[in-house]
C-alpha cells in the first residue's frame, strides 16, 4: 500500500496497525524521555544540588544546560483536578469590588490643607457649624460642584487622574459605588465634612450632603433636608427653573430652610449656545425673575449674594462681592465698594463715572453686569478658545493682573481654559461667603425642631436629643446618619433608640408618665465618624449641630429613629421623614434557587434599610413584594441585592402597580353588623370625600397641628372646604385622604359611653382603610360615616369593636358603587421643540397619556412638556422616548403630586369580558385588574376565569343578600 494510502486528506491514520516511526525519531526519543523513578522524593529536604548518581539524568542535555547544582523534577502527574482554575478567585477579599475606591485604613486618608484638630474643635460651637444639602435637578452639577470645595481643602486627592486634571472628565468624588460610577449618576446619599473660609478670612465647618438629582431617588433628597439648615439648589442656566427644581424649593420652605441658588454651567451659555453678553444677560436676570415669581417670599439677588454664578466643568464659581473684591477692590473706598456691588445687578448703567438707571446714550446701553463682569468673561473665553496665544497672556495680564505658565498655553482649549479660569477666580470664598450667611445649626434647631417633632416637649431636660435620620452602606458597613440637636454622644455611650416608625404605638403615654424601658432599645454606639465621600474620618464625640455618622445603632430601628438619654420625663420624638415622593411602582421577587430564600430575606432586610423609601412587604401567597419609585430606582435596587447583599439570582415579576380603592356614589342602605351574641350591632355609610380635601390631606397642606385641634379642625371644614357645622364638629379621624365622622344621633346613642370605645373605633377603621374588601389595596378619598352604634354597653370583650367597625366600612364602600383607582406618573420632559409631534404622537399610544402643559425655555431650541401617564402604563416610556428622540429628550417621571384616576369599567360586573391571552376591552379594565390582583395575592383559588370576586355576600347574611337582589339594588 502507498503511504498516501494509509492517511485521509486531514493527515489522519487509516491504515492497519500503528503507524511506524522513522529510524532517526527513535534516538531522540531516547535522549528526551527520562526516568521517573530519579524524583526529588529521594533527595534530603535541605539539599540544592543535583544526586550523585546521575546515571538516570540525561548528562548531554540538563546537566550541560543547567550544571550540576540543579534539581531537576520530572512531574508525571497533574496536581490538581481539570476542573480547578489555574488562578482562583480571592473569595475572602474583606471590600468587594462595591468599594474599590474607598479608603479603608487611616495611614492612607488624604491631607487637609487645614488642621482636621481644629476643625473638629470649631464644630464644638453650633454657630460655627452649617449643615448644608446640595440639591438640584438631574445633571444640574451638584457632584462636581462639591468637587470643587472638595480639591481646595485637601492638599491632594489621590483619584484625580491625568484627564480629571485636565477636565476631560469630572472627579465625582461623592460617587464612590461601582453602578454610581460607571453610569455618572448619583443614587445614594453621600456627603463630606470639611472646613472652608469666606472672604473674611472667617473659618467655617461645612457639613455637605450630596443628594441624587433624579426624581427616582428622592427618598434621599428627603434625608438629606432633614438633617441640614440650608440648602443649596443647582440650576442648569439652559434648562433654567423647571417643575423639578420647582418642587425641591417648595421642599426647602416647608422645611423652613434658608437657600442659596447656584446658577451653574454658565459656560453653556457662551460655547453651547454662542449668546452674546446681553443675551446672556438677560437669560441669567429671567432665571432669577423666576425664583422670585416662584419663592414669593424672600427676595433671592446676586448682589445679594444668594445667587451665586457657577461652571462646575470649568471648576470656577463666583460672586458679585467676590468678583468685585478681586479685580476692582484697588480703585475703590471701602465705602464706594458696598455700593458698586449694589449697583452690579439690575437696570443699572454706567457712564462718564455715573450710575443711571438708564442708559445715557445709545454708545452705552449695556448694564453693568455685563459691562464690568459678563465682557470679560468672555473675551477670556473668545482669545482662549480662538487660539490667540500670544495676546492671552496680555490680556491676562492687563485686565485681570495674573500671569500664567508658559507651558499651559500648550494645552488644548478646554484644558487651557479651566486653567486660565482657575487662575482667574482662584478660590470658592464667595460660595463659602453665601453659605456663611446662611442660619446657622444653632439658629436653625428650634424652626427644624418644630417640623420634624410629634410634639414639641421641653428638650431642654434631656442629657442627648438626636435624630437618626437614615442607615448607610458606607464603605461596606453599616452607618447611622445622626444630626444632634442638643447635648453630645461620646465613642462607647449607651443611648435609648426608639424606631419613628413604631413611636405613635409603643410610646402612647401622657406627659407626666414614665417610660418603661421594654419601650426603648439601649445600644452602645460604637464608633463615631465624619463624612469623608470616599473616606471616613475617626472622632471621639460629636456636640450640638453636628452631622456625624454613628456605629453600632442600626440593627435597633428601620427607617428612622429618635436617640434620647437622661431624662425620665417624656422627650419629644421625631415623626418618620416624609419622603416626598410615594412609592407606587411595584414587583414581586422570588430566589432562583428555592433553598436560597433565608438569603433573599437577608437581602431583603438589608436593602429596606439602605433604601429609605422602598417599601417590602410578602403577601398572603408568600410572594415578596418590592414598591418603589420607578424603574431607574429598582434597577438599582435590585441590582445591590443580587450582587452585594443577597448574592442570589432572583426572578422578577412583570412591572405592575399599586392600587387604591374608593366609591363614586353614596351608600344606597345602611347594612348593620351585628356581634355574635346578637346584642350590638352598628352601621355605616360611605360617599366620596372631597377632592380639594383629599389633595390637601395626601399633600399635608394641612399642618398636623390642626387636625389634632378640634375648633381649629372646624373652622378650616367649614370656611375651606364648605362642611356643615354638625359634620366638622363630629370628626374622629382623617387618615390616608380618607375620613371618619361621628353622624349617630344623642338621642339614639350614648355619646359618652361612644367615646369610650373612640380608639377601638378608630382602630377598626384604620385597619378597613389599609386593606379595602375589592383586592385588599388601601382605601382613598372616601367619608364613612358612623350612624347607628347601638348596645354597646352589651359588649363581651372590649376588640369585638375592632373587626365590626371594618365589616361595617366594607359593607358601606360595596353599597357606594365602589371604583379602582390607579396612580397617575406626572412626567417631565425636555426636549428639542421641534421633536413635540413625536412626543405626542408616544402619549397617545398609552392609555391615559395626555399634555396639559408645554413651555418653552427662552433663548434656547428647548421645551418643557408636563404630562401625564398611569404608572401601569409607564414601564418602557423612557426608552421609547430616547429611541423615537434619538437622545434629544430626557423625562423623569414622579409621583410627588400623588394624582388617582377611576380605572373604566364597573369592578363589579361579573359578567365584564376578559379574554385569555388578550388585552382586556377598555369596559372592562378595571375587573381585568381586580381579578388579576386577587389571584396573585391568593384571594382567588378557581383558576383563571375565576368569578370569584369582590361581592357583598361574604359580608352580610344570603337572605338580606338575596333580597337586595331582588329589589334591583345590586
Amino acid at each position: 500500500m502507498d503511504e498516501e494510502d494509509l492517511y485521509d486528506e486531514f493527515g489522519n491514520f487509516i491504515g492497519d496497525g500503528l503507524p511506524k516511526l522513522e529510524e532517526e525519531e527513535e534516538p531522540m526519543l531516547q535522549d528526551t524521555v527520562w526516568n521517573a523513578d530519579s524524583s526529588a522524593a529521594e533527595y534530603e529536604e535541605d539539599e540544592v544540588g543535583a544526586p550523585e548518581d546521575t546515571g538516570n539524568l540525561p548528562t548531554d542535555t540538563a546537566l550541560e544546560i543547567y550544571g550540576k547544582k540543579t534539581e531537576v523534577l520530572v512531574e508525571v502527574e497533574d496536581r490538581q483536578s481539570t476542573d480547578m482554575p489555574l488562578v482562583a478567585i480571592q473569595h475572602d477579599h474583606s471590600k468587594g469590588p462595591l468599594n474599590t475606591v474607598f479608603t479603608h485604613l487611616a495611614k492612607n486618608l488624604p491631607k487637609t490643607v487645614y488642621d482636621r484638630e481644629y476643625m473638629i474643635d470649631l464644630a464644638s460651637a453650633p454657630e460655627r457649624v452649617r449643615n448644608v444639602a446640595v440639591i438640584g435637578a438631574l445633571h444640574s452639577g451638584k457632584t462636581s460642584l462639591l468637587d470643587l470645595l472638595v480639591v481646595e481643602a485637601h492638599k491632594h486627592v489621590p483619584h484625580i487622574t491625568r484627564n480629571v486634571e485636565l477636565g476631560w472628565k469630572q472627579l465625582r468624588y461623592t460617587d464612590n459605588t461601582k453602578l454610581e460610577i460607571e453610569r455618572g449618576l448619583t443614587t445614594k446619599l453621600n456627603g463630606i465634612t470639611i472646613l472652608a473660609t469666606d472672604l473674611t478670612g472667617k473659618s467655617t465647618v461645612l457639613n455637605l450632603l450630596d443628594a441624587p438629582g433624579h426624581v427616582n431617588f428622592m427618598d434621599q433628597t428627603a434625608v438629606a433636608l432633614a438633617a441640614s439648615d440650608c440648602a443649596i439648589i443647582c440650576i442648569d442656566v439652559v434648562e433654567g427653573l423647571t417643575s423639578i427644581v420647582e418642587h425641591l424649593i417648595k421642599q426647602c420652605q416647608r422645611n423652613s430652610m434658608s437657600i442659596i441658588f447656584v446658577l451653574n454651567k454658565i459656560d453653556r451659555l457662551i460655547i453651547e449656545l454662542k449668546l452674546p453678553p446681553i443675551d446672556a444677560y438677560l437669560k441669567l436676570n429671567h432665571i432669577v425673575e423666576q425664583i422670585n415669581r416662584f419663592t414669593n417670599k424672600t427676595r433671592y439677588s446676586p448682589e445679594l449674594g444668594n445667587v451665586v454664578f457657577a461652571s462646575a466643568k470649568l471648576e470656577f464659581t463666583f460672586t458679585i462681592e467676590e468678583f468685585v473684591n478681586y479685580f476692582y477692590e484697588s480703585q475703590l473706598s471701602s465705602s464706594e465698594r458696598e455700593g458698586f456691588v449694589q449697583r452690579l445687578w439690575g437696570d443699572f448703567f454706567f457712564d462718564e463715572g455715573k450710575f443711571s438707571k438708564s442708559p445715557e446714550s445709545t454708545s452705552h446701553q449695556h448694564p453693568t453686569f455685563v459691562e464690568f463682569i459678563l465682557v470679560p468673561i468672555y473675551k477670556i473665553f473668545t482669545h482662549v478658545l480662538s487660539c490667540e496665544r500670544a495676546k492671552l497672556q496680555e490680556v491676562l495680564k492687563k485686565y485681570f493682573a495674573i500671569e500664567i505658565d508658559s507651558n499651559l498655553l500648550k494645552y488644548d482649549p478646554l484644558p487651557l481654559l479651566k486653567a486660565v479660569l482657575k487662575n482667574i477666580f482662584r478660590t470658592q470664598a464667595g460660595l463659602i461667603q453665601s453659605l456663611a450667611s446662611c442660619s446657622s445649626a444653632a439658629d436653625s434647631s428650634s424652626s427644624k425642631l418644630q417640623h420634624l417633632l410629634k410634639d414639641q416637649n421641653d428638650f431642654s431636660k434631656c442629657d442627648l436629643l438626636a435624630h437618626a435620620v437614615q442607615t448607610m452602606d458606607y464603605g461596606g458597613t453599616d452607618w447611622s446618619l445622626v444630626r444632634v440637636y442638643h447635648g453630645e454622644i461620646s465613642r462607647g455611650a449607651f443611648l435609648r433608640v426608639l424606631d419613628s416608625s413604631t413611636a405613635s404605638t409603643s410610646c402612647d403615654t401622657s406627659d407626666d408618665e414614665e417610660y418603661e424601658e421594654d419601650d426603648f432599645s439601649l445600644v452602645e454606639v460604637t464608633d463615631i465618624a465624619l463624612l469623608g465621600g470616599r473616606y471616613l474620618f475617626p472622632i471621639t464625640r460629636a456636640t450640638e449641630g453636628q452631622v456625624v455618622l454613628l456605629k453600632g445603632i442600626s440593627n435597633v430601628f428601620n427607617k428612622s429613629a429618635t436617640l434620647f438619654l437622661g431624662t425620665e420625663t417624656r422627650p419629644p420624638l421625631f415623626k418618620s421623614i416624609d419622603y416626598i415622593n410615594e412609592p407606587v411602582f411595584r414587583i414581586v421577587i422570588e430566589p432562583q434557587i428555592p433553598t436560597e430564600l433565608p438569603k433573599l430575606l437577608d437581602g431583603l432586610n438589608r436593602v429596606s434599610k439602605y433604601y429609605p423609601g422602598v417599601m417590602i412587604k410578602v403577601e398572603e401567597s408568600g410572594e415578596h413584594v418590592i414598591v418603589g419609585f420607578g424603574e431607574l430606582y429598582l434597577d438599582s435596587l435590585l441590582y445591590d441585592l443580587r450582587i452585594n447583599y443577597a448574592g442570589i439570582e432572583i426572578k422578577i415579576s412583570e412591572p405592575l402597580t399599586v392600587f387604591s380603592e374608593g366609591c363614586s356614589g353614596e351608600s344606597f342602605a345602611a347594612i348593620p353588623v351585628t356581634s355574635p351574641n346578637g346584642k350590638v350591632s352598628f352601621s355605616i355609610g360611605a360617599d366620596p370625600l372631597d377632592y380639594s380635601l383629599a389633595e390637601d390631606l395626601s399633600q399635608s397642606k394641612i399642618e398636623a397641628s390642626e387636625l389634632q385641634d378640634p375648633r381649629k379642625l372646624s373652622k378650616i371644614l367649614r370656611e375651606t372646604y364648605g362642611w356643615d357645622s354638625l359634620s366638622a364638629r363630629s370628626v374622629l379621624s382623617f387618615q390616608n385622604g380618607n375620613c371618619l365622622i361621628d353622624d349617630t344621633l344623642p338621642d339614639e346613642t350614648d355619646k359618652e359611653l361612644l367615646s369610650k370605645y373612640k380608639n377601638q373605633i378608630i382602630q377598626g377603621f384604620l385597619w378597613a382603610i389599609r386593606e379595602g374588601p375589592l383586592a385588599e389595596e388601601p382605601i382613598y378619598r372616601t367619608r364613612f360615616k358612623l350612624l347607628e352604634a347601638n348596645g354597646i354597653e352589651d359588649l363581651d370583650i372590649d376588640g369585638q369593636l375592632i373587626p365590626m367597625v371594618r365589616k361595617a366600612c366594607y359593607i358601606a364602600l360595596l353599597t357606594a358603587t365602589p371604583v379602582l383607582l390607579e396612580p397617575i406618573y406626572e412626567v417631565d420632559i425636555i426636549f428639542h421643540s421641534v421633536l413635540l409631534p413625536i412626543i405626542e404622537e408616544l402619549l397617545k399610544k398609552r392609555r391615559g397619556g395626555r399634555i396639559y402643559k408645554t413651555t418653552k425655555i427662552v433663548t434656547t431650541p428647548l421645551s418643557e412638556c408636563r404630562a401625564q401617564i398611569p404608572v401601569i402604563e409607564s414601564a418602557g416610556f423612557e426608552t421609547d422616548l430616547r429611541l423615537a428622540t434619538r437622545g434629544k429628550a430626557m423625562c423623569q417621571l414622579h409621583f410627588w403630586s400623588k394624582i388617582w384616576r377611576k380605572v373604566p369599567g364597573d369592578v363589579m360586573d361579573k359578567d365584564a369580558p376578559i379574554p385569555k391571552l388578550k388585552p382586556a376591552p377598555i369596559s372592562s379594565l378595571s375587573r381585568d385588574f381586580v381579578m388579576k390582583t386577587r389571584r396573585r395575592k391568593g384571594l382567588s383559588n378557581e383558576g383563571f376565569m375565576s368569578k370569584d370576586g369582590p361581592s357583598l355576600r361574604k359580608y352580610i347574611k344570603p337572605e338580606m343578600f338575596n333580597q337586595l337582589c331582588q329589589n334591583g339594588l345590586i
